[in-house]
């Protein structure tokens, strides 16, 4: 492997499909690695640069020679590049969480943040929540130690908070019905920020939208910014911001399910070929394993509106040229 990603459990990874986006005539491997592998595999030193997920951003560490500023402050690396046999540490979660909250327009300055969570990237995030001035950071884990709370304690104490961001992997596919806070304890919150990408929209933050928060944003806008991110460390290149919006798009596109309810099977079966998406038809014994698939079109009888939307757009056209116009309309509009 010569550029690629590392981690215990890789079966959800974007990162395969976003890298090779930003950059033609290049090649990157997804390599899933265990726990007792991980040490042979940093010391053979077998690549040019990879980045590292989830659960290693720390564990890699003791193998660098050195570490840039970032990653030395958040004590976590999610990007390491082999130049001559030594190896050095970054840390693009970083950039990628500060692009997706600036892009969103929201100022952290003088506000109330929750964390949910404290590993890897939680340090990042917590990092960009420092430097972005918000006024107090409540963090929480499971793991109480230092300053860091239980979400009881939040619950008790930290009722007004303005911003709630979830660096957990509760709710991630496949276990999607996961939420790490109930959003009605807080009746001050103004946007939710959730690291999963996969769902497009999580548990958390479809429930942010049903209490008419506004800005309710999952992580891929964030994979993609750290993604540009640590190209340019690998290739020691620049790549232009807006390359993030154009990728996330794609990539949207891409993966996102079609779904239509009452619609006939021709029809849709028209729109899965043109728009190069399996076609089925959800049955009430796989239901809810089906629609949390990606890149389908799903033919439906129900109105389950939020088990239908949690990985794809319910578009009500009948007609397939008008399906895919709608189609085509809500991913340029999504989260913004």
């Amino acid at each position: 492997m010569e550029y690629g990603l590392i981690g215990e459990h890789l079966g959800h990874s974007y990162s395969k499909l976003i890298q090779e986006k930003l950059l033609d005539n290049y090649t990157y491997e997804i390599q899933e690695v265990s726990k007792e592998d991980l040490d042979s595999f940093m010391k053979k030193r077998e690549f040019k640069a990879i980045n590292v997920t989830i659960p290693y951003k720390q564990a890699v560490i003791p193998y660098l020679e050195e570490m840039d500023q970032a990653a030395r402050k958040i004590g976590a690396v999610n990007t390491i590049v082999n130049r001559n046999g030594k190896l050095y540490g970054y840390n693009t979660d970083y950039y990628g969480f500060r692009y997706m909250v600036e892009t969103h327009g929201i100022s952290l300055k003088g506000k109330k943040v929750l964390v949910l969570g404290n590993g890897g990237a939680s340090q990042a995030i917590q990092a960009v929540v420092h430097d972005l001035g918000a006024c107090e950071m409540i963090i929480t884990d499971l793991i109480l130690k230092d300053n860091v709370i239980s979400i009881e304690e939040a619950y008790k104490n930290h009722t007004d908070v303005n911003i709630i961001i979830n660096t957990t992997p509760m709710g991630m596919y496949p276990k999607v019905h996961g939420i790490a806070v109930d959003l009605s304890k807080f009746k001050k919150c103004e946007a939710v920020f959730d690291c999963i990408y996969n769902p497009q929209d999580t548990e958390f933050t479809l429930q942010a939208k049903e209490r008419g928060i506004k800005v309710a944003v999952t992580g891929l806008e964030m994979l993609v910014g750290q993604a540009k991110r640590a190209l340019e460390f690998f290739k020691d290149i620049e790549i232009e911001d807006k390359q993030i919006d154009r990728i996330y798009r794609e990539i949207l596109f891409e993966t996102s399910n079609v779904v239509l309810v009452d619609v006939n099977m021709d029809t849709a079966l028209q729109v899965a070929r043109e728009l190069k998406k399996e076609c089925i038809v959800l049955d009430s014994e796989n239901y809810e394993e089906q629609a949390i698939s990606s890149n389908k079109v799903l033919l439906s009888s129900s109105q389950d509106k939020k088990t239908l939307s949690r990985n794809g757009f319910i578009i009500q056209s009948k007609n397939a040229d008008e399906i895919i116009c709608e189609f085509k309309l809500k991913v340029n509009q999504f989260n913004k």
